[in-house]
């Protein structure tokens, strides 16, 4: 797969992120998630393996929100530059 064709992938994606949370249902779900998921609170326990999993869980709710604001227009300009200094 080249280059261009992850993009659209990537693009692709990124809509589908923003019609599933965007919707009343999905922004209701996902402030849940953001609740149950340590992104208003801590995420430190009383343990090393509860605070990583508590990490972990914190993580997936990132990586929804930065796919939801990913900017395709700045990976296709970093792409398009790459390209040219290859060139």
């Amino acid at each position: 797969m080249d280059d261009k064709e992850q993009i659209e992938k990537l693009q692709a994606l990124k809509t589908d992120y923003i019609n599933t949370f965007s919707s009343e249902n999905g922004k209701k779900v996902l402030e849940d998630l953001e609740k149950r998921c340590f992104i208003k609170t801590t995420a430190f326990a009383n343990t090393d393996r509860d605070t990583n999993f508590n990490l972990g869980m914190q993580a997936i709710i990132l990586h929804i929100k930065s796919m939801i604001d990913l900017d395709i227009e700045r990976i296709k300009k970093r792409q398009e530059d790459a390209d040219a200094v290859g060139s």
